[in-house]
C-alpha cells in the first residue's frame, strides 16, 4: 500500500479544475459522500522530491485525473490555482491543491465506478447550487474572483 504524505499533520491533496469553452466544470459525484468533487487524490510520499513542488503536486493531480476519468483523454497543460485547507467528510484536516486545465481531446468517463455514480459539467456560477466537496465549497469565492471576474 502507497503512503501518504502529511504536512503538518494536514493530509495533503492534488486535484484538477476541468473547465469547458461554456465554463462549466468537471466533476465527479462521489457515492460515499453524495457530493460533487474535483477529479483528484492523496499525494503519494513516492511522488515527491526532498521538498514538495508545484511540479510534484501537478504530476499527483494528472495521475488522479487519469485514473479516474480514464487514459483516453487528453488534457492540457495543468496551472496551479490555488491551495485551500478544510476538513475532510472523515474529520481529517487536509490541504487540497488545485490545477486548472482543460479536456483536449477524448471524452471523461467514470472510471472508477465503486467510488463514482456520475460525472457532470456544471456551470461555474452554479456550483452553489449543487452539493460539492468541502473544499470546492471554500473554493467559490477564488473561483468567482479569478475565474468569472472577465465573464461580460
Amino acid at each position: 500500500m502507497d503512503r501518504h504524505l502529511e504536512k503538518e499533520g494536514k493530509l495533503v491533496l492534488s486535484g484538477c479544475l476541468i473547465i469547458n469553452d461554456k465554463r462549466e466544470v468537471l466533476l465527479l459525484k462521489r457515492k460515499d459522500h453524495n457530493h460533487y468533487e474535483t477529479p483528484g487524490g492523496k499525494v503519494r510520499l513516492a511522488e515527491i522530491s526532498k521538498e514538495i513542488t508545484i511540479n510534484d503536486l501537478s504530476k499527483t493531480a494528472e495521475r488522479e485525473t487519469y485514473e479516474e476519468l480514464g487514459r483516453d483523454i487528453f488534457l492540457d497543460k495543468l496551472v496551479y490555482f490555488e491551495k485551500i485547507e478544510f476538513k475532510i467528510p472523515d474529520g481529517r484536516n487536509a490541504i487540497a491543491n488545485k490545477f486548472l486545465t482543460k479536456v483536449i481531446h477524448g471524452v471523461p468517463q467514470v472510471n472508477e465506478p465503486e467510488r463514482f455514480s456520475e460525472i457532470k459539467w456544471i456551470p461555474m456560477e452554479r456550483l452553489n447550487e449543487e452539493p460539492i466537496s468541502p473544499d470546492l465549497k471554500l473554493l467559490l469565492p477564488k473561483i468567482k474572483e479569478k475565474l468569472l471576474k472577465n465573464k461580460k
